[in-house]
């Protein structure tokens, strides 16, 4: 089922061929900080301040939140999204960052990765992502929501959204420094390069903190999941090759590894366009052990020839190197396969 942002996520079963259960989150506390992200960001672009109330009220119910997603079986994220309009983008990309963030973080620290994942830094993972990108709300929505490649100059003006995320938690003596970190530097890469606080040092490989690492592997992720005025979005099989092709220059390689096992590079309902023209819907993404990866498809359509398949045939793909791209919708598949293949706008 498509989803216009996460509201619920899946966790791992103990048979790995058999489907993943709903995780227990309590509904009405992720209404509450949806709403109250949202609440944020609309007044945050109104007023160039950030509410203290409700920054209070977010980090309360972010903290009962980050509770529940370490307690039980670890999280597993399996269901399609589907966010292009400027303004759901905003706190929902806060709000799915703050979610792909902990969980990453706590895998990592199941693993040994991150060592002395307390309370605090739980809550500064978590409170680092929702306001990670909270500098954009003084960007002009003409450049977030341009249809096309910025410029040079706009380009210059969205590098800067980290310092005035930077500046806007400037006289909230109680944010704590991991959280600023998150927010001035979750576009810098272990490579030296990326960007920062347009003042101030720079930070490359392992001097930039591990939580800001995670935060910076999730906000790529769901950046590239989610849909923009300018682009599509891909499916997480797409993405997470696009984050283990950057492992080492881009993104930690060791935390890397671990975005497949919280994420179902398949989801239930995707569609498929294979590079020989067929057409496939995902109808099981594949268990979460050996056969994790492989979907069960069923071809719904073939083009040029399509191979051998017949629509309402099933098979199960065992090589994504067949794939040329995916997508959430038909609608969505077929503009990406005009622009992208096609070369057609």
């Amino acid at each position: 089922m498509l989803r216009h942002g996460i509201v619920s996520v899946r966790v791992r079963s103990a048979d790995e061929h058999a489907p993943a259960s709903r995780h227990a989150l309590p509904t009405g506390l992720v209404l509450k900080v949806r709403q109250n992200v949202q609440k944020m960001v609309v007044k945050t672009v109104r007023e160039r301040a950030i509410s203290s109330k409700l920054l209070s009220e977010i980090t309360e119910q972010t903290a009962l939140l980050i509770d529940a997603l370490f307690s039980g079986e670890t999280p597993v994220f399996s269901e399609l999204r589907s966010l292009s309009n400027y303004d759901a983008y905003t706190y929902e990309h806060s709000w799915s960052v703050m979610l792909f963030s902990v969980v990453l973080g706590r895998v990592a620290w199941e693993d040994g990765l991150v060592h002395n994942l307390d309370y605090t830094s739980r809550l500064n993972l978590g409170m680092g992502a929702v306001l990670h990108d909270i500098g954009k709300t003084l960007i002009p929505s003409s450049i977030l929501n341009k249809a096309g490649p910025l410029d040079e100059k706009e380009w210059e003006q969205m590098r800067l959204h980290p310092q005035y995320g930077f500046d806007l938690l400037r006289p909230y003596n109680l944010i704590m420094p991991m959280i600023r970190a998150i927010v001035a530097f979750h576009h810098l890469r272990p490579d030296g390069n990326g960007y920062g606080l347009a003042k101030g040092k720079t930070l490359e490989g392992d001097a930039i903190p591990q939580l800001v690492r995670i935060a910076s592997i999730a906000d790529a992720y769901d950046a590239m999941t989610s849909s923009r005025p300018y682009q599509k979005g891909r499916l997480p099989f797409e993405a997470l090759a696009i984050i283990v092709a950057g492992a080492g220059s881009q993104f930690d390689p060791g935390l890397v590894p671990l975005m497949e096992r919280i994420v179902v590079p398949f989801p239930e309902g995707s569609l498929l366009f294979l590079k020989d023209g067929t057409v496939a819907s995902v109808q099981l993404p594949g268990g979460l052990g050996e056969h994790h990866g492989r979907p069960e498809c069923v071809v719904v359509a073939s083009f040029a020839g399509g191979g051998q398949r017949k629509p309402g045939e099933m098979f199960i793909l065992r090589d994504r190197s067949v794939i040329a791209l995916g997508a959430a919708s038909p609608e969505d598949l077929l503009i990406r396969v005009l622009t992208e293949i096609f070369g057609k706008s």
